[in-house]
């Protein structure tokens, strides 16, 4: 059953929560102590000399917690002793409703450093305190705890000549960041579990729609350093399938040509094109390689499969890096692949795409993809772009299970290390998916560009058309060898919150408004 609106949904989420913590009785936080402090003290209060509580939970001055909010953050960190730090949901109270629900993403590193998703609640221990000493040091002074990584290149451009001392810079930079490094939470996971808490519940009701606070205000306080200089002698594998399509093919390179600086080579990846077009193929390689750019034309006749023809330009590849590249995507856009490969070098960091536009068009194609109970979905396709969608999610850098397998970048060891695509399982229509859950459950991050955007043209001619329907006819089968092989990623995702919409037709990000029984 679904409730009319978010309002009665939350009123009865809200009435069933209560009921099922008055349930377990006082709960294992009770011990705790907690002290509650709006943002605009918080600098001055943490840096006093006053005895601090076990726990202390920021908040916005304007809006309040929810009844059950200090209950649920005492608890969970009583059951979690390895976190000192987590934040959790928020919605709007406006005119006596409930409004705007904001259902987060578990940690998600990249997100973070893109824009403070905390938003309006987070809470930590007051004995993380002693990891930072916030506002004294520089994080160049926790390398060694933190390990710090080097910046992606859009960040290193953030850096600001003067340290920006505002009180949101000085939460977002000096405090947050600084405890997330501490904990790791910009390193690889460690047996799959988050770094950072969340907790999955409406904590706080603002009296207004939270704003954004984007990167700008870490400028003085990013992880680590870019090193331009490596930047420019650092490989880049760039692998294309292609068959029967060299004017497609011409044109995705001439694209890549045009906009591109940094050092890459091209492996075309032929199965099976008939003799005119293996000649065409054959005169671009050659055209390319009069140049200063190094390109090899793989031909081998065999039935459609990508993971193979994926995994065979891999075996070919020189690069530090790899970039999977369909052969009907254009570029448009300068530091197309500077913005791939900044995020993808960092050590904690796995598959890396970017958002895809349909031709010619403002409307999004692809912006990342979710686990949802009809399977994976793309969110945000058919939306248009120069909108703001879901608290900027189509505008920023956003952490997500899987990317489009139109473009995906990752290292050359990472891949190595999960065994490249699956030949046998996923041969053409959850190629990418698979790769993608794979390099998650290594412990990685995987990441999505929404703020670099490609065109994907996806051709619809009849030839194509016949294609797509006989590749159709094998979604069911590794849909389900998918969820056989992910029982923990089947219709569970930890970017996408589980009160968020279960439609794989519905392409927003709504709340589900189920209630539960």
């Amino acid at each position: 059953m679904k409730a009319k609106s978010y309002h009665d949904w939350y009123l009865h989420h809200q009435e069933k929560l209560g009921a099922d913590l008055s349930a377990q009785g006082e709960g294992p936080g009770a011990g705790l102590s907690v002290e509650v402090v709006r943002y605009s003290h918080l600098k001055n209060y943490i840096l006093s000399e006053e005895s601090k509580p076990d726990i202390l939970v920021a908040c916005d001055d304007d809006g309040e917690l929810s009844v059950h909010a200090l209950r649920l953050i005492r608890d969970f960190f009583a059951e979690n002793p390895k976190i000192n730090m987590l934040y959790g949901d928020e919605d709007q109270f406006s005119e006596g409703v409930y409004i705007s629900p904001w259902f987060k993403a578990d940690w998600s590193p990249d997100t973070f450093l893109c824009t403070f998703y905390f938003g309006s609640v987070f809470a930590l221990r007051s004995s993380a305190l002693a990891l930072i000493n916030p506002g004294k040091h520089t994080a160049q002074e926790f390398e060694p705890e933190a390990r710090i990584l080097e910046d992606a290149v859009e960040e290193q451009e953030a850096r600001r000549s003067e340290p920006d001392t505002s009180l949101r810079s000085w939460i977002y930079g000096k405090l947050c960041l600084k405890i997330a490094q501490a904990d790791e939470g910009f390193s690889k996971r460690r047996k799959g579990n988050m770094p950072v808490g969340h907790i999955p519940e409406i904590l706080f009701h603002a009296d207004s729609k939270p704003e954004d606070w984007d990167a700008d205000l870490i400028g003085d306080s990013l992880t680590g350093r870019y090193n331009a200089a490596k930047a420019h002698t650092r490989l880049i594998s760039i692998v294309i399938p292609s068959k029967d399509n060299p004017e497609l093919l011409s044109r995705c390179v001439y694209s890549i040509m045009e906009h591109t600086t940094v050092p890459y080579e091209l492996l075309i990846v032929d199965n099976g094109s008939n003799e005119e077009n293996r000649r065409k193929t054959q005169a671009l390689v050659d055209e390319i390689n009069e140049g200063d750019i190094s390109a090899k034309y793989i031909y081998q006749e065999m039935p459609f499969n990508m993971a193979r023809m994926n995994n065979m330009g891999a075996a070919c590849a020189n690069g530090e890096m790899l970039l999977f590249l369909h052969d009907d995507v254009v570029v448009r856009k300068d530091a197309w692949l500077s913005h791939l490969s900044e995020k993808a070098k960092l050590p904690y960091v796995g598959a890396v795409g970017v958002k895809l536009l349909y031709p010619s068009s403002n409307v999004i194609q692809h912006a990342g993809i979710v686990s949802v109970a009809d399977g994976p979905v793309y969110k945000l396709q058919y939306k248009r772009n120069d909108e703001v969608w879901y608290y900027g999610f189509n505008k920023g850098v956003r952490n997500v299970l899987a990317v489009s397998g139109a473009c995906i970048m990752i290292r050359s060891d990472v891949f190595g290390e999960v065994g490249g695509f699956d030949e046998e399982h996923f041969p053409d229509i959850f190629t990418n998916v698979d790769f993608c859950y794979r390099v998650f459950e290594k412990g990685y991050y995987n990441v999505v560009r929404n703020n670099m955007y490609l065109y994907y043209y996806d051709p619809v001619s009849k030839e194509n058309l016949e294609t797509l329907e006989e590749r159709e006819k094998n979604r069911p089968a590794e849909l389900e060898t998918l969820r056989r092989l992910h029982p923990m990623l089947d219709g569970t995702d930890p970017y996408y919150h589980k009160y968020l919409t279960q439609d794989g037709n519905e392409s927003r990000f709504l709340p589900s408004l189920t209630i539960e029984e």
